[in-house]
């Protein structure tokens, strides 16, 4: 059957094949303004699903390369620096090592003394500063506490400053050491108005003899801070001692005695050396005749009292808050070396008084900070819940740089800035210290022996002195003799263990290096299929233009032509 074409449709065919013709230019347009082939989804969605795969994949990638690996490097780099720092203030020229070895010679002068004194506590504060080292704004040797530096800075110990904590060190029986206690009496305290003096009776005031002078070994643990709280009576609610009690054999309420008779009380803070099943405490248990089970004696100063309680009492611990020394009596240091190395001996103490540059208990033990009306702060709780001596959780921090790729950016305070430091060179220091106080002192009897004005038992009184001072200085320069031996070879460890940090730090940047890399390569290799794939060719658009305005040009003049004519015409 035929079909009738009239005039309109001719017309309507016309002008939707030209708005065909239009579009197609309008959607050329429109990718050569906007330099992609699609500008919706539905333009093709085969393009568009391949795009959404290729930019997530892209997405990615610039994170870890631009992002993460750039965070990392820049950890990394800081960390180097900072253990650089620190061999540099160890090792360099004129630094620890060196002043440690000018400080313990004996020909200095006063004045020389006392710089090169100072110049190493510098160099100390130097080396724990280098660990407050930050990447923008986290503190890098810190853990997971990167909010807090990893000392307590001038801001910390202002006024009040950071408070009381009861900290509980947790070690094995290798931190036992011993420490050098030289017997000298009233010899450091006598001056030239004192060599001579007498009481009212006419005798000598000062005792001290060659005979008395003598050194001893007493086995220690030395704890991670000196200055810690002092022991003190513990008060009840009308301000009155409370006095310890036991039940004897006869299953009656006693109040045990010391050894002078006295009434014994409870004490505070809660001092405690456990190992091996057994507490050493200040407030003991006591048998049932009224004996001390595990006891602590406590001094709050290096008196010379303190280190022969020691010495004589073999069975009991002397804890001295100046110092941070548990002394060990001689059955107690045996009782602990028996342990083996991975047995745990804890010690539990108080401090409040904090200064700058003091290692902040939190990155290194478990601790509790109480807070004024609130509660108190629980740090590091796993290290004395678990069965192991301190739980293998170092806060180690990895950035992720890749598909199921990590990388530690982080050294951890353990592996690098250690209390040893800093407590053996205050102790070389104070024994320096020991030494010239009582050089000064046989300098003034020498003169006073050469200057002839003394005769007769003043005489003999000041040459009996100056035997014991003799004998005490050449004592102490053996004790200095061998703290610098110790300092300098815990120094060297020092420097040995910064070069491990530094090694892995190292290696850890070029394993960063080989992967950024990578990444890179595959950044570029991602931008190019994404741009295969969205980007438009301007040369091609620009033919298709082209040919498009040409062939609509040519469908104008036709349905020009063709639409001079009516149906009229045909029929005719």
């Amino acid at each position: 059957m035929a079909m009738r074409i009239t005039t309109k449709m001719m017309q309507n065919t016309a002008i939707r094949n030209l708005n065909v013709g239009k579009k197609r230019e309008q959607k050329v347009m429109e990718q050569m303004s906007t330099g992609k082939l699609i500008s919706r989804p539905s333009d093709d969605p085969i393009i568009a699903i391949r795009s959404l795969k290729l930019n997530s994949s892209l997405d990615k990638i610039t994170q870890y390369y631009q992002r993460n690996a750039s965070d990392a490097e820049s950890w990394l780099d800081l960390t180097d620096s900072a253990i650089t720092n620190v061999v540099d203030i160890l090792s360099g020229e004129k630094g620890l090592g060196y002043l440690i070895t000018q400080a313990a010679a004996q020909y200095n002068t006063t004045d020389d003394r006392k710089t090169l004194l100072q110049d190493m506590m510098n160099k100390v504060k130097e080396i724990y500063a280098a660990g407050n080292a930050d990447s923008a704004g986290k503190s890098i040797f810190t853990g997971y506490r990167t909010d807090l530096p990893l000392t307590f800075t001038k801001e910390d110990v202002a006024g009040k400053g950071p408070g009381m904590y009861r900290i509980t060190e947790q070690v094995t029986n290798e931190a036992m050491d011993s420490i050098t206690f030289i017997k000298k009496g009233d010899l450091p305290d006598l001056n030239e108005g004192s060599f001579l003096l007498k009481d009212t009776a006419g005798n000598y005031v000062s005792k001290t003899t060659e005979y008395d002078v003598e050194s001893y070994e007493i086995p220690r643990i030395r704890l991670a801070y000196d200055d810690v709280d002092e022991v003190k009576p513990r008060l009840g609610a009308n301000g009155d001692a409370i006095k310890a009690s036991y039940i004897d054999k006869d299953g009656k309420p006693r109040t045990p005695t010391d050894e002078d008779g006295n009434d014994i009380v409870l004490y505070d803070p809660e001092i405690t050396l456990s190992f091996g099943g057994q507490t050493y405490s200040v407030n003991p248990e006591y048998d049932v005749n009224g004996k001390p089970i595990n006891k602590i004696k406590c001094f709050d100063t290096a008196v010379e009292d303190a280190y022969m309680y020691a010495l004589n009492h073999e069975d009991e611990v002397v804890y001295i808050a100046e110092t941070g020394e548990m002394l060990l009596g001689k059955n107690v240091k045996e009782k602990m070396a028996q342990l083996s190395p991975t047995d745990e001996v804890r010690m539990k103490y108080e401090k409040s008084e904090w200064k700058e540059g003091d290692l902040n208990p939190v990155h290194y033990f478990y601790a509790e900070y109480p807070r004024e009306n609130k509660e108190t702060l629980i740090y590091n709780a796993q290290y004395i819940d678990g069965d192991k001596l301190v739980p293998d959780d170092r806060q180690i921090i990895e950035y992720d740089i890749g598909n199921n790729q990590r990388i530690r950016v982080n050294t951890t305070p353990d592996e690098l800035f250690t209390h040893d430091m800093g407590r053996a060179v205050n102790e070389l220091i104070s024994s320096i210290e020991e030494y010239y106080s009582v050089s000064d002192n046989l300098d003034t009897i020498s003169k006073m022996i050469e200057s002839g004005e003394y005769a007769g038992d003043d005489l003999d009184k000041l040459n009996s002195q100056k035997a014991a001072l003799e004998k005490a200085l050449n004592l102490i320069k053996d004790k200095i003799q061998d703290g610098k031996e110790d300092a300098i070879t815990l120094c060297d460890n020092w420097v040995e263990r910064a070069n491990l940090a530094a090694t892995n730090c190292g290696a850890r940047g070029a394993r960063l290096e080989v992967i950024k890399s990578r990444l890179e390569v595959q950044q570029t290799n991602f931008e190019e299929l994404v741009s295969k794939n969205e980007d438009a060719d301007y040369d091609e658009l620009t033919v298709q233009l082209e040919s498009i305005k040409l062939t609509y040009n040519a469908a104008l003049s036709s349905i020009a032509f063709v639409m001079q004519n009516s149906l009229l015409d045909y029929i005719r």
